[in-house]
């Protein structure tokens, strides 16, 4: 008999979450209406997630071995969560600045200044005007929402 663990928990877990966003998107955000509205972009990537996930699970099913993590791996892990973490303080856009900007300096050691510069440019364009902008996704801000 196949142990249940982190194998099958984090695919059901990321589809719960999946299931969640999806349902914010699409009840509370709005998803159409003549064009994009806020919940367009999270609801898609939300069933997206949840499909992903549930095939997942089935091909965790499958497989007899023990999981193994890399440093790698944990290190996108620990990414994310300090993401995750740091929007409640800091709010999302400027978390994400922040990070792209620690990913590149620490981990990609070595990264020229005019690099980084010109990718923290491209994820403003990507961030600000792309998802803020056009598909106006709400980013939290965490505790400085209360100063502006």
């Amino acid at each position: 008999m196949r142990r249940f663990g982190s194998k099958q928990l984090i695919p059901i877990a990321m589809a719960l979450m999946g299931v969640v966003f999806a349902v914010v998107g699409f009840t509370q955000l709005g998803f159409w209406d003549k064009e994009p509205k806020a919940g367009f972009f999270p609801s898609i990537i939300a069933v997206v997630m949840v499909i992903s996930s549930v095939a997942a699970f089935f091909q965790t099913l499958k497989e007899e071995d023990q999981p193994k993590y890399n440093k790698d791996e944990l290190m996108v892990i620990a990414g994310g969560a300090a993401v995750i973490a740091g929007s409640f303080i800091v709010g999302m856009i400027p978390m994400i600045f922040l990070f792209v900007l620690f990913w590149l300096t620490v981990i990609e050691k070595g990264t020229p200044i005019l690099h980084i510069v010109i990718i923290e440019a491209i994820v403003a364009v990507i961030v600000l005007g792309v998802f803020a902008g056009w598909l106006q996704v709400q980013f939290p801000w965490g505790l400085l929402e209360n100063f502006m």
